[in-house]
């Protein structure tokens, strides 16, 4: 009688590690599931089960409560495998008629063999992704001893290949890869919301119950920021606020709300996608139009006029502008004098070692491709001419909210930073509020 068995399951979202974890996490809590491995970069879990005891219904209704979609994957439902299996089957028949054995007995064993190596592959993944090893290396370090064991010298020593010290991307390679990233989620993840659990949990708990309730579904779907602006930018009717990277919108409408139908808002976003969904958010809302004014552009050189607005919103997008001084002159250039400043962002609260800095800036990952020192943060704020700089709230992310944030808005777009450089800025990272004035 069969004690256990296994199945593949597909995930639809789980694309960073804290996303796997918390799948893998689920899964095991259910009885008689006895072991799970979960890989965001292929989008699975594996999972071993005893016979009899939990069905795949169960499965896949545990992941969903988990936040993801979830479906069994099929053996060969894959159409690159698919052609490959049309592939070796005609090999198997020449091989049956070439040495005269059953086609279905060479069938049988080549999976058995297929099996084998892949259990051998998983444990090695396993131990290696259990270590702390990110997934590429792992793959690397286990096809490295499986093909040293079989002899193929000549293919291991290509699976590790020395990687050339990454170059410095400019200024416009940043922009361009940043507009890309986000318009890319904003087109893939409009109607399902962001597939991270962690990121919205996190999200969700910037914003009061009132306040989500001013909030259309898709602006709320793609919301990506790190704090709530503008709670306290003491907004008053009339006022004209300018959004320096206003996403899809959740600030824009919180914003309107305070200033009221006298006021003006104007949002400004690097990535055309999601100036379009900021647009639909409008229209899901009934919300007049002219109440809100979009631009697709560089929040370091603006389409707007000196002394125009009130106050100036952002939500952890100055950390994504590779100039972080030119978008401050830019703030105090559309202020009105004593207008003023209200700021969610993340800086480190000491200076990082250069090496690690320099990877981080070599992917521009997440929250941590483009966070600087906070002194020199203020530095640069004070520099561009502000004044009565206040910090409002610090708050040091935990392990969970680095793993998340580090790939923000996603491994699918991201790539992983090393784990040893993101266990080296653990409690290091911080996510600010402030205020800050523009002098008379």
């Amino acid at each position: 009688m069969e004690k256990s068995r296994e199945l593949t399951l597909k995930i639809e979202g789980m694309t960073t590690p804290c996303c796997a974890e918390e799948v893998k996490e689920a899964l095991l809590k259910v009885k008689g599931v006895k072991k799970a491995f979960t890989c965001p970069k292929r989008g699975i879990a594996e999972i071993e089960i005893e016979a009899g005891k939990v069905t795949n219904e169960q499965l896949i209704k545990v992941v969903k409560e988990a936040g993801f979609k979830a479906k069994v994957k099929e053996e060969g439902e894959e159409g690159e495998l698919q052609e490959l299996m049309k592939k070796f089957e005609t090999e198997f028949k020449k091989l049956s008629q070439k040495y005269n054995l059953s086609q279905k007995e060479i069938e049988e064993h080549w999976n058995l063999v297929k099996k084998e190596a892949a259990e051998v592959y998983q444990r090695c993944c396993d131990w290696s992704l259990g270590h702390g090893i990110e997934i590429k290396d792992a793959e690397a370090y286990c096809w490295s001893a499986i093909l040293v064991g079989i002899g193929k010298l000549s293919w291991a020593k290509e699976v590790f290949k020395v990687k050339e010290k990454s170059k410095k991307m400019t200024d416009e390679e940043i922009k361009n890869l940043v507009a890309n990233r986000y318009g890319k989620f904003a087109a893939k993840y409009a109607e399902m919301g962001n597939p991270c659990p962690i990121r919205k949990k996190q999200v969700k708990g910037l914003y009061s119950e009132k306040e989500i309730s001013f909030i259309p579904k898709t602006a709320l779907n793609l919301a990506l920021g790190c704090g709530n602006p503008v709670s306290f930018a003491n907004l008053k009717s009339g006022e004209v606020v300018v959004d320096f990277g206003c996403g899809a919108g959740i600030d824009l409408f919180l914003a309107a709300h305070k200033v009221g139908p006298k006021g003006k808002i104007i949002g400004v976003d690097i990535a055309p996608q999601m100036i379009e969904k900021e647009r639909q958010s409008e229209a899901e809302a009934g919300f007049p139009a002219e109440r809100i004014e979009e631009q697709v552009g560089d929040i370091e050189k603006l389409e707007l006029p000196n002394s125009f607005a009130d106050v100036v919103i952002s939500n952890c997008v100055i950390i994504l502008t590779p100039n972080k001084e030119a978008a401050y002159r830019e703030a105090f250039r559309i202020l009105k004098p004593s207008g003023r400043l209200a700021i969610s962002d993340m800086v480190f609260s000491e200076k990082i070692a250069p090496e690690i800095k320099e990877r981080f800036q070599s992917i521009w990952a997440g929250v941590v491709g483009g966070a600087i020192f906070e002194k020199d943060y203020f530095g640069i704020v004070k520099k561009a001419g502000f004044r009565q700089i206040k910090v409002v709230k610090r708050h040091f992310l935990t392990q969970e909210e680095l793993m998340a944030m580090s790939t923000c808005p996603g491994t699918e777009f991201v790539p992983s930073p090393d784990p040893k450089d993101l266990e080296a800025v653990q409690g290091k990272v911080v996510s600010i509020k402030f205020t800050a004035i523009k002098p008379k």
